[in-house]
């Protein structure tokens, strides 16, 4: 993932309890940001043919990874409340 995950991530669920971590068991690819698929360049464009990939991400992966984090931290959230109960 690129930095702007990290970025937008600590900005929106704060930066001391926040952690971003990527490539913590293999490395696939690099996982571009909105900003860095109009960059094009190595990250945005062209490292996918290195990691066997087909084609560049498309636009819109930020979108559906930041959706599947906020899904995933509402989910901790929720679990961490009815315990509390």
């Amino acid at each position: 993932m690129v930095v702007d995950y990290s970025l937008r991530f600590k900005k929106e669920f704060g930066k001391t309890n926040t952690w971003v971590t990527a490539y913590t068991n293999d490395v696939t690819a690099y996982i571009p940001s909105e900003r860095v698929i109009k960059e094009g360049g190595y990250e945005g464009g062209t490292s996918m043919v290195y990691y066997g990939l087909p084609a560049p991400w498309k636009p819109g992966i930020e979108t559906a990874i930041t959706g599947e984090v906020r899904r995933q931290i509402q989910g901790v959230k929720a679990k961490s409340t009815a315990r509390a109960k």
